[in-house]
């Protein structure tokens, strides 16, 4: 069954409040101007999106496009290589 956009984007999210948590950051008390200051998000002609804290990758979100037209999204930390068993998302 394929993931719902949503679903797609509470990962990203969660992924993201755990790297921000590893390098110190409590997200939970980030005012909105201090996020809009200090996180982009750099999309890539393909359609990676590399999400960035203070200007350091913290994310990669990778789309994989199969024959038969479905889209699996690979996400990787600041710490994973691209390993072949690093979960997807439909």
């Amino acid at each position: 069954m394929a993931s719902t956009p949503q679903k797609i984007a509470a990962r990203v999210e969660e992924l993201l409040r755990e790297e921000l948590l590893e390098l110190g950051v409590n997200p939970s008390r980030l005012e909105p101007h201090e996020i809009a200051e200090n996180m982009r998000c750099e999309v890539r002609p393909d359609e990676t999106m590399i999400y960035m804290w203070k200007n350091q990758p913290i994310l990669r979100v990778v789309p994989e496009r199969h024959e038969d037209g479905t889209v699996t999204w690979r996400m990787f930390t600041r710490d994973e290589a691209m390993a072949p068993e690093t979960p997807t998302l439909q």
